[in-house]
Order: structure tokens, then sequence, then C-alpha cells
């Protein structure tokens, strides 16, 4: 969703997951070092050591280049038609409330 609302922006997608695993336990957008998830945009390095002391074991940040379906098969995710109820309103109006750091 942070993708569609700004279409004009190279916002890029990253995933993160324990060292020498291949499962992604977090997934969220990326844009010239700032990282945007559950919790607004926030520097992606802050993101990253909050996420491994909470974890209390090393991380590993990949990027995500798969498209969505391909992602959620591989990842074992569900896709938003697999939600109850459409989910993508909620992420749109979500996306909406937190200001993007270029603004």
């Amino acid at each position: 969703m942070c993708r569609d609302t700004y279409p004009d922006r190279p916002i890029g997608l990253a995933g993160l997951r324990f060292a020498g695993q291949s499962q992604v336990f977090h997934v969220y957008a990326t844009w010239a070092g700032w990282a945007f998830d559950h919790a607004g945009w926030n520097p992606e390095a802050d993101l990253f050591a909050a996420n491994r002391e909470f974890e209390r074991r090393p991380l590993d940040r990949i990027a995500i280049v798969d498209d969505l379906a391909t992602f959620c098969q591989a990842q074992h995710h569900r896709m938003p038609h697999q939600y109850r109820g459409d989910p993508l309103p909620r992420a749109r109006d979500y996306v909406n409330r937190h200001a993007p750091p270029w603004e």
C-alpha cells in the first residue's frame, strides 16, 4: 500500500529474518534510509536495532524483489483476499496517517 500511495517515490521492500533462516517474520517499506511499518516512518537502522534487541538474536535484512503472490507463497503469508474482510482500505488509511520523511 505504501508503494501505491507514493508511486513517484522509489519505495523498496525489505524483510527481517533470523540469521541463517529463510522465513521472513517482518516486512516493511524502505525509502532513502527510512523504514515504514506498524510503527510508522523511522530510520531503518533504528527499526533493525529495535527488532534485534527485542528478539535477542542475530537478524538478517533482505531486499524483497518478488511480486506479492510469489513472496506470500514462498513465505507462507496470506494474500489480501485471504483475510476476513478487505484489509486494503485499513492499510491505505494507516499509510495516510503517517507523514512520510520527505514532507
